[in-house]
């Protein structure tokens, strides 16, 4: 057994700070290369005279928005959460430390491009200038950052998933160490996004609409931003905190939104363990090393040291053990240094052919892609740094044997061998987080031409119902496409409430509060809008009925039958138990059975308290929404309390019409800030709230028209 012992973070933090790699809280000339210009919206518009000035301005305009934010971001990045805010940062540190992300992400710097080496320093530089200038309204304990800090936030969320224990538990299922039989999936959807495009064909003015619409918690923070750099990049778009560059958005020529994908990037390699921490190899024997970790955790106003043992071989760190196996990990998602770096090369694209070449350098380890053009195309690409497996039908779902490298990656495989479809005749195509097999009914793809390790599952709802939706109409306008994404109708409803009001019908008696409970059902619109009154016993109903029965649905989903199944309920006569107590239940906490729901969902900004609207994804929800309980209050709340963002689900909208000239619209509903005390935390929650978008100001008529200040950062 070999140890290797890696020194707390502290020292590893302070040398950071001292020799920052070249960056310097004032880095001659560039903040007099930048001009920021925030409209009337508070969005910045970033003008630039290189691309490395211009990620000065995005990191010193981040900061003036989310300084606190970001800083917490890129200290957890680091793996120093521990060290600054307590016991609550320890499992990310450790995580950090396993996977040795900072060290991992100084070496990538090596490794991404020369421009955008300069630009991650450069971002950090504006990050740490604005911090310097404002110290006064700041927390103190924000450091000074470096470009390794900004590369490791690009790794992070990759080494706390594989960090986890989820894969552990999946281990131990399958070996018989602890119990198996989890209820079979129930279309769950999880965390993701809206989006589609329309050709001309499918428009009525002839010319493409892209909407994207992604779903994360609101604490997630997307912020829009327009990147100028005259002869390099004209972008407009969103990016989370904590991003350098743009990850969705328009210009001129073209735009692209994501959705959440499912790739298989991961691969766990089961070694056959021979005693001790011998494990063996193509025949021979190899030892396990194992490596001590510690890190310091604030605790009041010292610091105490916690540590952790982890494992790891020669093919990569182990991420379960057994006394018969070794399971070791290897990730794409780890091996992706140029991740941020490719959606940059993507928003310099003017034409489809610079895009996909841009895409097929294979930087963006994941995600689908939704893209139209003012040329008329509108391509999806399901993308992703997928490994090539030997055995295109084998099973890599979980562990494979590690024995020999008869099974172990083949390179990758390029962007035209993975589900791309470009300019269908059905003249659309749309992605809810579902299968690349099913972005149009018109013109699906088939799987049998690619390998069984490219994603496969079933067609959720709310795809479902996206594809339902654009089936309806021959040709839409934008302010179609934005009354679809704003759509409130739940198809879980349509699918299961006939037979639930029938099942209520034939029972032979039922209480006071189901009777009542059922003549509202029976009222009730399907829908999540404000006013709608049976939403909330339709889904207290549904929430306990799913757990009380493994298989929920007369009729489970069916491949021959995509966007019609599942439907019905498998057991009736608990269907009729459950509403009786969700009745009662309802009732019992808001004082009438058909409450509605805009009175127990609200959208709360500062001042603003607004009637909510939407619900979940997994009940089939396109308006996808999900409020949260704030201190114990009976309503449940979506939006900004006390600076602090609760919530989950639509919050970002984007449309963009490629009619001459192109023309975005756009909403965020938190703002620009999550900062209570600026206008820009709650001035788009209304927009938001009535189903509207708001114009995005892209030309440079449109931004003077619009102009709330310009500034020099800094200055």
């Amino acid at each position: 057994m070999t140890r290797v012992r890696i020194l707390g973070f502290t020292a590893l933090g302070l040398a950071a700070a001292c020799a920052p790699g070249g960056v310097s809280l004032a880095p001659a000339g560039l903040a007099a290369r930048v001009t920021i210009e925030r409209d009337t919206n508070g969005v910045p518009h970033i003008r630039a005279a290189s691309e490395e000035a211009a990620a000065f301005g995005f990191g010193y305009a981040q900061a003036e928005d989310h300084a606190e934010e970001l800083a917490r971001r890129l200290i957890a990045a680091r793996g120093e959460s521990a060290k600054y805010f307590g016991d609550e940062g320890i499992a990310n540190d450790l995580a950090m430390a396993r996977f040795d992300n900072l060290a991992v992400s100084r070496l990538a710097l090596d490794e991404v491009g020369p421009v955008y080496r300069r630009m991650l320093e450069a971002f950090a530089a504006g990050v740490n200038l604005y911090v310097a200038q404002h110290r006064d309204r700041l927390p103190a304990w924000i450091p000074v950052f470096t470009a390794v800090d900004v590369q490791a936030n690009a790794r992070a969320g990759a080494a706390s998933s594989l960090a986890g224990d989820a894969m552990a538990r999946q281990l131990d299922r399958r070996y018989g160490t602890s119990p198996s039989g989890e209820p079979e999936d129930l279309l769950t959807d999880l965390p993701g996004s809206n989006a589609l495009a329309l050709a001309g064909s499918k428009t009525t003015t002839g010319r493409p609409i892209l909407l994207g619409n992604p779903h994360l918690a609101w604490a997630s923070r997307y912020w829009e931003a327009h990147v100028i750099v005259p002869g390099r990049v004209n972008f407009y778009g969103s990016t989370l905190v904590g991003i350098p560059v743009l990850r969705a958005g328009f210009n001129d020529r073209l735009g692209f939104v994501q959705t959440n994908n499912a790739p298989d990037l991961d691969d766990i390699y089961a070694l056959p363990m021979v005693g001790g921490d011998t494990y063996l190899f193509d025949g021979r024997p190899h030892s396990l090393t194992r490596v001590d970790v510690a890190i310091d955790v604030r605790d009041g106003d010292g610091f105490r040291n916690v540590t952790a043992a982890y494992w790891r071989s020669h093919l990569g760190p182990v991420v379960h053990r057994t006394p018969q196996r070794a399971f070791v990990v290897r990730s794409m998602r780890l091996e992706s240094p140029r991740y941020f770096e490719g959606f940059y090369h993507a928003s310099k694209a003017r034409s489809l052919r610079a895009f996909m070449q841009a895409m097929s350098a294979a930087h963006v380890p994941t995600s689908n892609f939704t893209y139209a053009d003012a040329d008329g195309n509108i391509p999806y690409l399901w993308n992703a740094r997928l490994p090539r497996r030997p055995d295109p039908r084998g099973d890599y779902t979980l562990d494979v044997p590690g024995d020999s490298p008869r099974l172990f990656w083949q390179g990758l495989h390029a962007l035209r061998e993975l589900p791309q479809l470009l300019n269908p005749p059905g003249g659309y195509v749309q992605n809810a987080n579902n299968p690349p097999w099913f972005v149009s009914l018109r013109d699906p793809l088939d799987p049998s031409r690619h390998p069984a390790y490219v994603e496969r599952g079933p067609l959720a709802l709310r795809p479902q119902l996206a594809l339902q939706m654009l089936e309806a109409r021959d040709r839409f306008s934008v302010d179609d496409v934005v009354a679809l994404k704003y759509d409130t109708r739940l198809l879980l409803a349509d699918r299961v409430k006939p037979a639930l009001i029938a099942a209520l019908d034939a029972a032979t008696s039922l209480s006071a509060d189901a009777a009542a409970g059922l003549a509202a059902l029976k009222a009730w619109d399907n829908r999540a809008s404000a006013g709608s009154r049976g939403t909330v016993l339709f889904l207290r109903f549904w929430d306990a009925y799913v757990s009380a029965v493994r298989q929920p649905y007369a009729t489970p989903w069916d491949p021959a039958r995509p966007a019609a199944t599942p439907e019905g309920l498998a057991d009736a006569g608990e269907a009729v138990r459950q509403f009786e107590i969700a009745a009662r239940a309802v009732r019992e906490t808001y004082g009438a059975i058909d409450v509605a729901w805009g009175d127990v969902s609200r959208f709360r900004a500062g001042d603003l308290d607004l009637p909510g609207e939407g619900a979940p994804g997994t009940y089939g929800a396109y308006r996808v929404v999900r409020f949260d309980p704030v201190d114990g209050a009976t309503a449940r709340v979506a939006g900004n309390v006390g600076g602090r963002l609760v919530g989950f689900g639509d919050a970002w909208v984007l449309v963009v019409d490629f009619s001459t000239p192109v023309v975005g619209h756009s909403v965020l509903a938190y703002g620009q800030t999550a900062n209570p005390a600026s206008p820009h935390s709650r001035d788009q929650l209304r927009t938001f709230a009535e189903r509207k978008v708001r114009r995005a100001w892209f030309t440079d008529a449109e931004i003077r028209a619009h102009l709330e200040r310009a500034y020099s950062p800094g200055r």
